[in-house]
């Protein structure tokens, strides 16, 4: 199909030129006709015979109904969404590990386009330059001010704020760890409030963020704080209860931002971590009112909710943030953080229960975190199909799955189910993944040989579950995502010989078949160490394709870790069957059947300390 649009503002010329390969038709001069429209509605697009009009309020909505144009064409009648948030953004992380390069976060950029999300944050703890502070993000792909500038142009031409989205108190391990900061720090996660030089920390945040971004709005963070007051501070002024050191502070940094004419908006779990609730999300309880009263205007308080499930709660959270007074902002979960592959399917369910009381409330921004706890192992792109999920809830039926799934069709040239095919290396007999955050590719390709933490766990069915699914991925054809598929393909021909190792070891030893062992150590250890060269492999190529170089050194160091951890096992095993020891002390040792907390889930990784 070809088509000639009529009216093309001269401003969306450049950015259609750019996306044109990801749409499935050409433009020319011989083309169906399509007039273009600027409106105060959203958009519209209304098809009479030969006479076609194409209407948006925000750009966004444009390159939206340019996925749609091909299946309207030649259909009479009008077609119309009004959406429910004034914003909707993602927010991808990039300071944990995985620093989008420039091309990847440009690709992202026209992605969101395509389904007509409004805004970008690039998550960036210490990962972007302040050039006095030349600790700050040192070795971590931090970005420069020319690049940030240039991703913010690049946003801007298809109608995409990039907002600001850093840290001012908590979450600042990896700067802090330099001796340059010894002064400003509560502890090794959180900065010293009251220290002067904490304040001309973040005065240079804030200025490196006014000169390299257009946007009015910044989110500085602040959550997660968990140790203020508790530190340098108790140290230093005696102990003051922490909602008053936090609501400081804040206070404090409001009034920065608004001299760098930044409105900024904060994750909002510390008005409760410091009111007195058990953890951060309830059913039931209120913020107290002295701490509501000292909540300073002109702050946005987001309201993260990754998990939940209970309507209830996510019901009454979103009372507790109205009544702060202070607009209000969700931030939901497309999760890919803390595992080997996404968790689409999880985020799915959540969202269902999540996003309809956001439409309800006519949130003005709705945003959708990609987080990269432990160090960023899933690809940014791997989320794509709950970002389509986002995008239908604002725009039109995100609670019609079959809507869904075709609008994800139209805008990825991807069958949705097959995308899903991502989320495999985790959907295993006895969890159900609808409905639980596990992390089960990662248990099993942290799980020692013979230590098996994990073991009470592992079903003996995993090793054809796996060699199944490693069987669906290599006959789904993963298109522009392909690069994906062939890191997931390798994982799970790795996990079909790992994942039940370090049991089938252990029963071979307690049972005394030699055979077995033998087998094991000359065999299946070596298969499973030439699958694993061949995981590394295809993560290293997809994890180029998106990102800077840094921050692979850490999946270097961890996988080389699996593979000297095999090696041994194998060495261990020979040694016992040829005699020159007499048992295998590991294999004495009884498996202890607590599962670690979620907390906890980095410990299976010897060297955690390189858990970012």
């Amino acid at each position: 199909m070809k088509i000639t649009f009529v009216n093309l503002p001269t401003a969306l010329k450049q950015p259609l030129e750019d996306i044109l390969p990801l749409l499935s038709f050409s433009v020319g001069e011989d083309g169906i006709p399509v007039t273009v429209r600027q409106n105060e509605n959203g958009p519209e697009l209304v098809v009479n015979g030969d006479d076609i009009t194409l209407s948006y309020h925000k750009i966004p909505e444009f390159f939206r109904l340019l996925t749609m144009l091909p299946s309207h064409v030649g259909k009479d009648g009008t077609y119309a969404e009004r959406p429910a948030h004034e914003d909707l953004c993602l927010m991808s992380d990039c300071s944990r590990n995985a620093v989008l390069h420039m091309d990847a976060a440009k690709r992202m950029i026209r992605y969101l386009a395509l389904m007509g999300f409004t805004a970008f944050m690039l998550y960036t703890e210490d990962t972007y330059e302040i050039p006095e502070y030349p600790a700050f993000g040192h070795m971590r792909g931090r970005y420069s001010h020319a690049e940030l500038k240039e991703i913010d142009d690049y946003a801007a031409s298809y109608g995409i704020e990039v907002i600001p989205c850093i840290q001012v108190l908590g979450h600042l391990t990896a700067a802090l760890k330099w001796p340059d900061f010894n002064g400003i720090k509560e502890d090794e996660h959180i900065l010293l409030v009251g220290a002067d030089g904490t304040y001309q920390l973040i005065d240079a945040m804030l200025r490196t963020c006014r000169e390299c971004f257009r946007s009015k709005r910044i989110h500085i963070g602040m959550d997660e704080a968990h140790g203020i007051g508790r530190g340098a501070y108790l140290t230093q002024h005696g102990y003051r209860p922490s909602a008053e050191i936090f609501l400081e502070h804040l206070n404090k940094v409001v009034g920065m931002c608004q001299e760098y004419d930044f409105a900024p908006m904060i994750w909002s779990d510390m008005f409760f971590r410091t009111s007195g609730f058990p953890w951060y999300y309830t059913d039931e309880g209120e913020i107290p009112q002295h701490v509501v009263e000292m909540v300073p205007e002109g702050v946005t308080t987001v309201y993260w909710d990754y998990y939940n499930y209970d309507k209830k709660m996510v019901r009454h959270m979103l009372d507790c943030h109205h009544k702060l007074g202070r607009p209000v902002a969700f931030a939901g979960g497309a999760w890919k953080w803390a595992s080997l592959a996404p968790r689409n399917y999880y985020s799915l369910g959540a969202n269902d229960v999540q996003l309809p009381l956001c439409r309800e409330d006519r949130l003005p921004l709705v945003i959708a975190t990609a987080w990269g706890d432990h160090g960023a192992l899933c690809s940014h792109f791997s989320v794509m199909t709950t970002l389509q999920q986002y995008a239908e809830y604002c725009y039109a039926k995100g609670e019609d799955r079959d809507w869904v799934k075709e609008r994800f069709e139209e805008t990825f040239h991807l069958p949705f189910d097959t995308f899903l095919l991502l989320d495999e290396p985790n959907r295993i007999s006895g969890v159900n993944l609808q409905y639980e955050a596990h992390l089960e590719s990662f248990h099993l390709f942290y799980n020692d040989p013979l230590h098996g933490i994990m073991d009470p766990h592992i079903l003996p069915e995993y090793t054809e579950e796996y060699a199944e699914k490693a069987r669906r991925l290599e006959q789904a054809d993963g298109g522009q995502f392909e690069y994906i598929f062939r890191t997931s393909r390798a994982l799970c021909r790795l996990l079909s010989l790992k994942a039940t190792l370090s049991k089938d070891i252990r029963q071979a030893y307690d049972t005394g078949d030699r055979d077995t062992l033998r087998t094991i150590a000359e065999e299946r250890i070596p298969a499973t160490l030439e699958a694993l060269e061949a995981y590394h492999e295809a993560h290293r190529a997809e994890w180029h394709h998106d990102n800077k170089p840094f921050g692979f050194d850490v999946v270097d160091l961890r996988n080389g870790g699996i593979k000297e951890r095999l090696r041994s096992a194998q060495r261990t095993i020979e040694a016992y069957l040829e005699g020159h020891i007499d048992r295998i002390a590991q294999l004495e040792e009884p498996i202890y059947t607590r599962t670690p907390s979620f907390i906890g889930y980095q410990n299976l990784v010897s060297f955690s300390v390189l858990s970012r």
